[in-house]
This record gives C-alpha cells, structure tokens and sequence, in this order.
C-alpha cells in the first residue's frame, strides 16, 4: 500500500516527486492500493499504470483539499502568485460538501480524502480495500482497521 499524506508543501513537491511516483507505481504494478489525503492527490496524475501508459486516476474521481479550504486559510492568492495546480485542478475532483467535512472516495485501488479530518477515513478505507485483496487472493487479512 502506498499513501500520501500531505500539507501545502505536496502542492509544490509531488507533481514532480518522480521518486515517490515511482514506488507507488510499484505499488500499483502489482496489484497494491494507492491512497492520498488532502493535498497528496496531486502526486496522483504523475502515477502511471505501466499496462495502460495512463495515469492510474485516468476516468476516475477522486478528492482532496479544495480551494474554499485555501482560501479560510489565507493561502489561496499565494498558491496562484506561486503558480501551484491546485489539487480541484490537478485531477476529476469531488468535493465534500463544507471544505472541513470528513469526506473520502474509494475509486477501485485508489482511495483519496479531502482534508486532515478525512484522513481517518481515507485510511480506513485503504484498509478495507487491501484486507479485500487479500481474502480476493486467499489469503488472510494481515492489516487490521
């Protein structure tokens, strides 16, 4: 499983973060769980599924923080002065319905929350998506929720 975590630094690192595209390639290459939260989904169209040549987001939806949340934080005209993509702008985006709300997707493999009070349940999502894979496999679930 790979999950990306994040804070306004991800804006600036991840889209070009070949280094961690390239181990949850791995991740993803053999049939593991991508996960991110809050800003970390815009690591996530640099990802790319080696079978497809696409990214592993590609005709799917995902979330993550939005420019509401930006802006009660005061940071918005700074990312647009530092011309930083947005995560609304970096992938399919859904939103939660208030910028703060706990609110995550699972999209297959790929699990993705809103903000930090979504990270409990974007992992809890990834959890029970890899416990899936594992009994899918015939194998007992080895991470525990």
């Amino acid at each position: 499983m790979f999950f990306a975590s994040a804070g306004h630094a991800a804006l600036y690192d991840y889209p070009t973060a070949r280094g961690l595209q390239t181990v949850a390639e791995d991740v993803w290459d053999r049939g593991g769980i991508v996960a991110a939260v809050c800003h970390g989904p815009v690591i996530l169209p640099g990802i790319i599924d080696s079978k497809t040549g696409k990214s592993i987001i590609e005709g799917k939806t995902v979330t993550g923080f939005t420019i509401e949340g930006e802006i009660v934080l005061n940071v918005f005209e700074k990312l647009k002065s530092d011309k930083v993509i947005p995560v609304v702008e970096a992938v399919s985006y859904s939103s939660p319905m208030h910028p703060f709300d706990d609110y995550s997707i699972t999209a297959g493999r790929v699990i993705t929350g809103a903000n930090p009070a979504s990270a409990r349940s974007a992992a809890e999502r990834a959890v029970k998506a890899f416990n899936g894979l594992q009994e899918a496999k015939g194998q007992k679930p080895s991470i525990a929720a």
